[in-house]
């Protein structure tokens, strides 16, 4: 994916998340400075309707812009652009067709400033060349429509100068908010250069060391049960039935210790961290991971990130139940527009906005873990074709849904920009915690290897 098409909601979501209050206060300069404008210039208006209207117009594009950047609606779709442009426009259209020929003034017109405040408010979730090549595009349009207007006005200048005047209130807002999703952009890029280039250096650095430790760890096992077998055996000078049994047996242990480190994932070390620290708190848990095929290997930093996170604020939240907790990843469509149909499973219907809305539905049953399965190489379709997999977490928190709402909200909006299809609901059963599930899908693919997903 090209620089020039990213954002920040993109590459920082947590940074998005942050930003949004700018969204809601955008939206509400727009709506009162629209209303004043008309009521304060009610002499000028020739046509009351088409001012009505032109209120109207600029009232839904800013509440629009307030809803598609909300956090759960992540990421910010090029379809509400697009209708915040047209909106934009329409509102200072009708405003001018409802001042026509008795428009004494442009610089008190709220159209322009409108539409270079909406387009301002894009800056965190859009790209930066739509964000100007909107403005460039609205701006024509008010410098013609402008320009064709001069002769009405009440000082007589020449007509570029009221469309500078006019066109200036509009790429103004616009192009500064173009250049601070271009500058946070490359500054994000080249954050992460630097951490992945100093990550190299220091896994260079301590490769050694792990070594170190590794052999150590391996001598340490072998101990315990190898040497004492192998210093018995030269000692007697002879190998007896009972040493081939203890050995066959101490080769057993070897290899299904063996297995068990090369079958962990991530997300099993994750499950680890999370179960020391509740240990650590004088806590017993019971954390299952459910994932037979090793699906997890599969994700990305940012979905591993986001993922180790959601676990983290669950185990430590206020009412966890350390024995609820169950990460589950299953097949999805197993390749996207193939037409392969999702694996049936054991769930109850799920909410499809990241509302939780408290039902009565029965607990979910997920599996325990059981033997990995070796997937068969180029099954099913082509490798380089896009893997869909569902994540499913369980967790039984005794909180209210107001405030397991609020626990989730951030990390919900970052689950939105780097997985898809996030939904979460709770169900309640007697004699047990309120129990939440959270679903999410994860595509990934060995042709994948951007750092962010691509905006549409």
């Amino acid at each position: 994916m090209s620089r020039s098409s990213l954002t920040q909601q993109q590459l920082d979501p947590l940074g998005a998340l942050a930003a949004w209050p700018l969204a809601p206060a955008i939206a509400a300069i727009v709506t009162v400075s629209a209303v004043t404008a008309t009521i304060t210039q009610a002499g000028q208006t020739g046509n009351a309707l088409l001012g009505s209207l032109a209120i109207a117009a600029v009232t839904l594009a800013a509440i629009l812009l307030v809803l598609a950047s909300r956090p759960r609606n992540a990421p910010f779709r090029a379809a509400a652009h697009v209708a915040i442009a047209v909106l934009a426009l329409a509102a200072y259209l009708l405003e001018q067709a409802s001042r026509w020929n008795h428009n004494a003034l442009i610089q008190d017109d709220f159209g322009p400033v409108a539409i270079g405040l909406l387009l301002l408010g894009l800056a965190p979730y859009r790209p930066w060349r739509q964000i100007a090549a909107s403005a460039g595009v609205l701006a024509l349009v008010v410098a013609a429509v402008t320009w064709v207007q001069a002769p009405f006005h009440s000082i007589d200048v020449a007509p570029v100068v009221f469309a500078a005047v006019a066109v200036t209130q509009v790429l103004a807002p616009a192009l500064a908010g173009a250049a601070y999703s271009r500058r946070l952009v490359g500054s994000l890029l080249a954050w992460q250069t630097d951490a992945r280039r100093a990550i190299i250096e220091r896994t260079e650095e301590t490769r050694a060391r792990v070594v170190r430790a590794v052999v150590e760890q391996q001598r340490t096992e072998l101990a315990a049960g190898v040497l004492p077998l192998l210093t018995e055996v030269l000692e007697r000078g002879e190998i007896t039935k009972a040493d081939i049994t203890r050995a066959g047996a101490l080769a057993a242990d070897v290899r299904k210790a063996l297995l068990r480190e090369l079958d962990k994932t991530w997300l099993d070390a994750a499950i680890a961290r999370e179960r020391a620290a509740l240990l650590a708190r004088g806590i017993t848990p019971l954390l299952v991971v459910a994932d037979p095929d090793r699906r997890a290997a599969a994700f990305h930093t940012d979905q591993r990130a986001a993922t180790a996170a959601l676990l983290g604020a669950l185990c430590s939240a206020p009412g966890f139940d350390p024995c609820s907790l169950v990460v589950q990843v299953t097949a999805g469509d197993e390749f996207r527009g193939t037409g392969s149909p999702r694996p049936a499973l054991t769930r109850s219907p799920l909410t499809t906005t990241s509302e939780i809305p408290l039902s009565t539905s029965p607990l979910r049953t997920i599996p325990d873990r059981g033997p990995r399965r070796e997937m068969p190489a180029g099954a099913g379709a082509p490798a380089s074709a896009p893997r869909l997999d569902q994540v499913t977490i369980q967790v039984g928190i005794d909180l209210p849904a107001r405030a397991v709402r609020a626990l989730l909200r951030p990390y919900l909006g970052v689950l939105h920009v780097v997985f898809g299809r996030v939904r979460v609901s709770t169900s309640r059963a007697s004699g047990r915690r309120p129990l939440v599930t959270l679903e999410f899908d994860a595509e990934h693919g060995p042709e994948r290897r951007r750092v962010a997903r691509p905006v549409r």
